[in-house]
């Protein structure tokens, strides 16, 4: 597979994930009250960004498409290149619904250190203990501070289990 529909094929996809993430979160999410921020501002922002980010790349694919001449042979075998993307893209979406999963069930703070903790060991390979422990306490922690008590911002307890 070249590069060039590999292009389109993931600005496709990450263009509908954007446009279904921006619809979702207009309507789920409450907007700010008065002049404040409010909580829908941060999720709406990434989405809108992940729709033009796409539809860049969708630009550029088409028109290297364009550019290039239809002479070269396609390859039938997937490369090594493209195993690996495909493993990040699949990790990445592991993440995101265990992510949303364990925060429903465990709240933030214990569902964050979590997917930190197994993200660092299973994806990225760290295996110092050390490590993981700092990056996943801090991580959660610094969010909870920051996002939880000095923004005010609503950060789910858990229905499992509720410590913060």
């Amino acid at each position: 597979m070249r590069a060039v529909h590999r292009d389109q094929i993931v600005g496709t996809l990450l263009l509908v994930f954007g446009a279904l993430w921006t619809a979702v979160v207009f309507l789920t999410v409450p907007p700010g009250y008065g002049e404040n921020v409010g909580p829908r501002a941060f999720p709406l922002g990434l989405g809108i960004l992940l729709i033009l980010l796409s539809a860049l790349m969708l630009i550029s694919g088409s028109r290297k498409a364009q550019s290039r001449a239809d002479d070269a042979e396609d390859e039938d075998v997937v490369s090594a290149t493209t195993r690996a993307e495909l493993r990040v893209v699949a990790s990445v979406f592991v993440i995101i619904v265990g992510f949303g999963f364990l925060m429903e069930k465990l709240g933030f703070v214990i569902a964050t250190v979590t997917i930190v903790s197994m993200s660092m060991w299973l994806v990225l390979g760290i295996r110092k203990p050390t490590v993981i422990a700092g990056m996943a306490i801090g991580l959660a922690g610094g969010c909870w501070l920051v996002f939880g008590k000095i923004l005010g911002a609503y950060l789910p307890p858990g229905t499992w289990l509720s410590l913060f």
